[in-house]
């Protein structure tokens, strides 16, 4: 072991060094205070200190009051020699931070039982500090983990728990969000959209935190999926099984596992109808979902059902409530509401009404944002001790008029995919409840096959793992197709009129539409997506009439 002797007195130095050195210390020497203490500074200076009272500079007391008022490094054990005897130097000297006291001049088995004192603590507070080190070894490893942990349920979370709002869903502006808490548990939401104006709206909460309630919410959101598919295919063609026929095959499927987990799940299962303008919904214990009107006033949607898991006993009802222009629909977590300020007071539903109210104009994802924000400016923090899970639905303040039929279909950015697109604006132009006559149907094909071509030829540059998802809707006047896609966006004042004497190529595309459709729109939208919108015109009733009678005319 390393051992400092600091001694003004160079016999006595030598002295002190040679008995150290034959009891197989490390010994280094200091003439003065101030050495001294530049040794005992250095990160690998000597642990053992044996310091004369009296040095130039700094006398030995001063050197220890500096050894202890250090912040970092191990524990120095100092030996303080001095002729002086009386009691009070003795407590002076300890008083300073010296661990023993010896006068001088010191007897050599004294000072020998003196270090091996001084060693055997030494090695004490060594052991102590491997212990400690394995400690915040083992410390950060469960940090490690737990944050692993925490990483892994935000990634169950993100794929299998929060579904994305649809994006092509008329009538409706959709938005959701979720602020990870500080640990993982068990929100989700989902959209199920079953046609351009029906889409069911899932949101629960499993009870507790962590891993297992992420797991359990993924497994209650595939349930419902799995209710859903298996109630589809028992119902006649075309019939949506109702919300509560849903929740009541889940109710069957899960509640039975649930009590023997002893765990259960608040959820509510929504379906907008705009067609029917009505939303059917069954409130399993969830908060309360809000409805705005467009003049601000609020109704609830809520129900007297317990959530999943109670009791299997339990029957579950649906109820509705009607769907008005401009009406905002809000779910969202307890932990939007039950986040508290530096009182421990409740954020409260009465505080989110106040708020939605206020905001109400606002798009839906722009309503989700100042409900945040406000959450945090009450709250003080970014951090939640749970979930804020929103999702907000707004209805077009004036709704227009739903059509009479539609499909989508989704196809890839590939060539190949032309005569599928093609196939299904057929059948769509052949089957709706009013049927497009022949030429303007053929004219109508022969643009979506020019906007689909221009799209994977210069939006995905003929890229075939893109995506284009085909809308087609009839109404009484008129059929439109929408063609969304995630390319490039498409700038049509940029493109100059075809050249029709041959003397350059391009632009042919976009004429043909232009005269093949009756309107042709082209928009950007914020989630990045792009499309493309043809218009074909129905012939009016008298217009219709008189086409036949010319038909009739010239056949006669």
């Amino acid at each position: 072991m390393r051992v400092l002797i600091a001694d003004d007195d160079p016999i006595q130095r030598r002295m002190l060094q040679a008995i150290l050195v034959k009891w197989h210390y490390d010994v280094t020497t200091a003439p003065d205070g101030e050495e001294a203490w530049r040794i005992l500074s250095e990160a690998d200076g000597p642990l053992l200190a044996i310091l004369d009272w009296m040095m130039p500079g700094l006398s030995g007391p001063e050197v220890c009051r500096r050894i202890r008022s250090r912040q970092d490094g191990f524990y120095i054990y100092v030996v303080l020699l001095t002729g002086r005897d009386s009691k009070e130097d003795l407590l002076e000297g300890m008083d300073a931070g010296a661990d023993d006291y010896l006068r001088k001049p010191c007897d050599p088995s004294e000072l020998q039982v003196r270090l091996r004192a001084g060693s055997r603590i030494l090695d004490l507070e060594s052991r102590l500090w491997n212990s400690l080190r394995d400690i915040q070894k083992k410390d950060a490893l469960l940090e490690r983990a737990r944050q692993a942990e925490v990483e892994i349920g935000a990634k169950i979370q993100s794929t299998l728990l929060l579904g994305q709002p649809p994006r092509f869903t008329l009538g409706m502006d959709i938005a959701a969000f979720t602020v990870p808490s500080q640990s993982v548990d068990g929100d989700f939401y989902d959209f199920l959209r079953h046609s351009e104006t029906c889409l069911d709206v899932i949101v629960g909460d499993v009870m507790g935190k962590g891993i297992p309630a992420a797991l359990l919410g993924a497994a209650l959101k595939s349930s419902i999926l799995r209710a859903l598919g298996f109630l589809i295919e028992s119902c006649e063609r075309g019939v949506l099984p109702e919300p509560e026929a849903i929740v009541t095959r889940v109710h069957r499927d899960v509640t039975t596992q649930f009590i023997g987990l002893e765990q259960f799940a608040s959820l509510i299962y929504a379906r907008f109808d705009l067609s029917a303008r009505e939303v059917h919904y069954v409130d399993c214990g969830h908060t309360k979902t809000i409805r705005l009107s467009k003049d601000g006033m609020q109704t609830l949607l809520e129900g007297e059902s317990m959530p999943l898991g109670f009791s299997a006993k339990e029957v579950y009802r649906q109820n509705t409530v009607p769907i008005d222009p401009g009406d905002l629909f809000f779910f969202y977590s307890d932990g939007v509401t039950e986040s508290v300020n530096a009182k421990h007071e409740l954020f409260g539903r009465a505080r989110l009404v106040d708020l939605l109210r206020s905001r109400r104009e606002l798009p839906a994802n722009g309503v989700i944002q100042e409900v945040v924000d406000g959450v945090v400016a009450y709250s003080g923090s970014r951090s939640f001790a749970d979930d804020l899970t929103c999702v907000a639905i707004k209805i077009a303040a004036e709704m227009e008029d739903l059509p009479i039929a539609s499909v989508e279909r989704r196809f890839s950015s590939a060539m190949s995919e032309l005569p599928s697109i093609l196939h299904v604006v057929q059948e769509f132009c052949r089957n709706n409840p009013q049927p497009l006559d022949e030429p303007r149907a053929y004219h109508l094909q022969l643009a979506v096959v020019e906007a689909a071509s221009n799209i994977i030829r210069h939006a995905y540059d003929s890229r075939p793992d893109g995506w284009i998802h085909l809308q087609a809707s009839a109404w009484d006047d008129r059929v439109v197709l929408h063609l969304h896609h995630g390319g490039v966006a498409f700038e049509p004042e940029t493109v100059e009129e075809p050249a029709f004497d041959g003397s350059r190529d391009g632009g042919f595309g976009v004429y043909i539409m232009s005269q093949c459709a009756d309107e042709v729109r082209y928009s950007r939208h914020e989630g990045g997506w792009n499309t493309v919108e043809l218009v074909k015109k129905r012939l009016s009733p008298d217009r219709r009439q008189r086409r036949k009678e010319q038909a009739n005319g010239y056949c006669g």
